[in-house]
C-alpha cells in the first residue's frame, strides 16, 4: 500500500467514525485556540512579572479548593441523565450551590482575615483578592456547566468555536491590561472576562437554564437522587484540590511568589498536550464510554486504545522541553523566565502520566466506582503533605522537592489508573508495558542526553 492509499484509508476511517470526527472537531478548535495563546505568550510573559503569575496561581489554587465543595462534586453528572430536563435541573442545582457556598466561604474568609488568611498576594490588597476569588469561582463554574450541557447536546461545531473565542478574549485583554499596568488584577480580569464571553456564546446555542416542569427535576429531589456525588465525589474533589494546593502553598510560603510564578508557567507550557489533546478527547470519551457502559459493552479496551493512540503525540513536546527547556523559555518568554525551563524539565515525566490520566478523567464514575477517586485523592493529599513537611524541615531546593513530588505522583497515577483498567477486565501487564515504552523510556533517555550534554559541555 503506497502513501496515497494509506491516506485514503485514513480519511475513510475518520469519516466513518463518529468518535474520531467529534474528537477532530474539538481538537482542531482547541489547536487554533492554543495557537492564539501560544502567539500571545511572548507578549504576556513580558508585560506580567513572575510575581503577578504567582499571585494568579495562588488565587486559582484556592478557587479549586472552594469550588470542589461549592459544586457538590457534580460537575461530571450532567452527561448521565437520559432526559435533558433532568440535566437542566442538575445545572440549576449546581449553579445555586456554587453561588451560595462560594459567597459564604468568601465572606467567612473576609471576617477571619484578622487572624487567618488563605493566601498572601504581593500585588493586591487581601479584600480585593477575595472579591476576585469569588468572581473567578462563579464564572469558571458556570462556564463549565454550560460547556457540559452543550457537550451533552453534541453541538461539536459550537464547541469548536468556543475555545477560539475564549482564547482571543483572554489573550487580547490580557495584553491590554498588562500594558495598562494592572498586574495580577489585569491578568485575572482577562480570564474572568473570557469566562463571561464563553458563557454567553454557549447559552445562545443551548441554554441549560431553560424552564423545568417536572417536579422530580427540581433541586431537592435531584440532590437526593444523586447523593453519591456529594457523599463520594465531593470529598474526593476537595481532597484532590487540597493536595494540588499544597505544592502551590509550598512554593509561595517556603520560597517566593517568583518561584511560584516559574512553577506555574512551567505547568502552563507542559499542559499544552493535555489542553490540545487530552481535554477534548476526554469530553468525547466520557460521553461515548458512558453510552457503551449503559448498554453493557466493554469499555476497558476502548479506554486503553484512547491512551495508546494519543500518547505518541504528547510525548514529543515533553521530550523537547526536557532537553531544551531553559533555552526555549528564555527565547520565547524572555530571559527572566529561563529558570521556568528547568522546572519544566523536572516536571516532564509527571506531566506525561498526567496526560494519560486526563484522557480518561472521570472514568471510575462511569462504572459506579466514585470511591476510587476518593482514595486517589486521599493518597495524593497524604503524599503532598509529607513532602511539604520534608521541604519545611530539610529540603531548601525547590527543584529537589518537585522531583520527589513528581516521582510519588507518577506511582500514584500508575496505580489508580491500573485499578480502573483491571476493574474493566483489561490486562494490567499490557498497560504496564505501554507506560514503560511510551513514558519511562523516552523521558529517561531524554534526561540521559541532557545530563551527558551538561557533563561534556
Amino acid at each position: 500500500m503506497n502513501i496515497y492509499q494509506r491516506f485514503q484509508a485514513l480519511c475513510r476511517r475518520i469519516l466513518s467514525s463518529g468518535f474520531l470526527k467529534s474528537v477532530l472537531t474539538l481538537s482542531s478548535g482547541v489547536v487554533v485556540a492554543q495557537g492564539i495563546n501560544f502567539l500571545g505568550m511572548p507578549a504576556v510573559g513580558r508585560v506580567y512579572s513572575p510575581a503577578a503569575m504567582g499571585d494568579y496561581t495562588i488565587i486559582t489554587g484556592s478557587a479549586s479548593v472552594i469550588s470542589s465543595v461549592a459544586c457538590l462534586g457534580m460537575m461530571t453528572a450532567f452527561m448521565l441523565p437520559e432526559k435533558d430536563e433532568e440535566a437542566r435541573g442538575l445545572t440549576r442545582l449546581v449553579t445555586l450551590s456554587t453561588l451560595v457556598l462560594t459567597t459564604l466561604a468568601v465572606l467567612g474568609l473576609w471576617l477571619c482575615s484578622g487572624f487567618y488568611r488563605i493566601f498572601h498576594t504581593e500585588e493586591t490588597p487581601y479584600a480585593l483578592s477575595l472579591l476576585v476569588l469569588w468572581g473567578y469561582i462563579v464564572f469558571y463554574t458556570v462556564s463549565n456547566i454550560c460547556y457540559a450541557y452543550v457537550n451533552r447536546q453534541r453541538l461539536y461545531r459550537v464547541m469548536f468555536w468556543n475555545p477560539i473565542l475564549t482564547a482571543g478574549i483572554n489573550v487580547g485583554c490580557g495584553i491590554l491590561f498588562g500594558l495598562l499596568g494592572w498586574g495580577f488584577l489585569g491578568y485575572t480580569a482577562a480570564h474572568i472576562l473570557a469566562f463571561l464571553v464563553n458563557i454567553l456564546h454557549l447559552v445562545r446555542h443551548a441554554n441549560p437554564y431553560e424552564k423545568i416542569s417536572d417536579p422530580a427535576c427540581r433541586c431537592l429531589p435531584l440532590l437526593k437522587s444523586y447523593r453519591r456525588f456529594p457523599f463520594y465525589q465531593m470529598p474526593a474533589n476537595l481532597i484532590a484540590s487540597l493536595g494540588k494546593q499544597l505544592p502551590i502553598q509550598m512554593m509561595e510560603t517556603l520560597y517566593s511568589s517568583a518561584a511560584l510564578g516559574f512553577y506555574s508557567m512551567a505547568l502552563k507550557i507542559l499542559s499544552l498536550p493535555t489542553t490540545l489533546l487530552a481535554t477534548p478527547i476526554n469530553r468525547v470519551y466520557y460521553q461515548e464510554a458512558s453510552r457503551r457502559y449503559s448498554k453493557g459493552e466493554d469499555i476497558g479496551v476502548f479506554s486503553f486504545e484512547i491512551l495508546r493512540t494519543n500518547i505518541r503525540l504528547a510525548v514529543v513536546p515533553i521530550l523537547l522541553l526536557v532537553l531544551f527547556g531553559e533555552q526555549l523559555f528564555a527565547v520565547f518568554l524572555g530571559e527572566r523566565w529561563r529558570q521556568a525551563g528547568t522546572f519544566a524539565a523536572v516536571l516532564g515525566m509527571y506531566q506525561l502520566m498526567l496526560f494519560c490520566r486526563d484522557c480518561l478523567a472521570g472514568a471510575p464514575t462511569i462504572i459506579g466506582q466514585n470511591r476510587i477517586n476518593l482514595f486517589d485523592a486521599l493518597v495524593s493529599l497524604v503524599l503532598n503533605a509529607f513532602f511539604f513537611w520534608a521541604a519545611w524541615h530539610y529540603i531548601q531546593n525547590p527543584l529537589i522537592i518537585l522531583a520527589l513530588l513528581s516521582a510519588s505522583d507518577i506511582l500514584r497515577i500508575l496505580t489508580f489508573q491500573g485499578i480502573f483498567l483491571k476493574l474493566t477486565g483489561f490486562p494490567i501487564p499490557v498497560y504496564l508495558r505501554f507506560v514503560l515504552c511510551w513514558v519511562f523510556l523516552p523521558v529517561g533517555l531524554a534526561w540521559g542526553l541532557r545530563l551527558a550534554a551538561g557533563f561534556l559541555f
